[in-house]
């Protein structure tokens, strides 16, 4: 199975929801839409969260979107799960709705 993954809107509920690409959005309490809760794009079925620039909190880390869902871009890159030896279990980006793995 590859580490890509096309990215993929869910309800949270959804048993699709740890399938590779699948994500959901993070809504504030006034229903914003504030970053995405996302399955890993290897397939192990790791959920992570990202919040948007500007809608974290807390000294967190934050994701600017370009484009529109669910083919967006973020930046900076994304790191799943960070290994006590470095690196990550998975380290890409999402690009043009297509989480890659580099």
């Amino acid at each position: 199975m590859g580490r890509d993954a096309v990215a993929f809107e869910v309800e949270e509920a959804s048993p699709a929801r740890y399938e590779p690409g699948a994500f959901s959005f993070l809504h504030n309490s006034a229903g914003e839409r504030v970053g995405i809760v996302h399955a890993c794009p290897c397939g192990c079925s790791r959920r992570t969260s990202l919040l948007f620039r500007g809608k974290g909190h807390d000294g967190h880390d934050e994701w600017d979107v370009l484009g529109e869902w669910p083919k967006v871009t973020l930046s900076p890159s994304i790191g799943i799960a960070k290994q006590p030896t470095g690196g990550y279990h998975w380290h890409g980006f999402l690009e043009g709705g297509v989480f890659v793995e580099r």
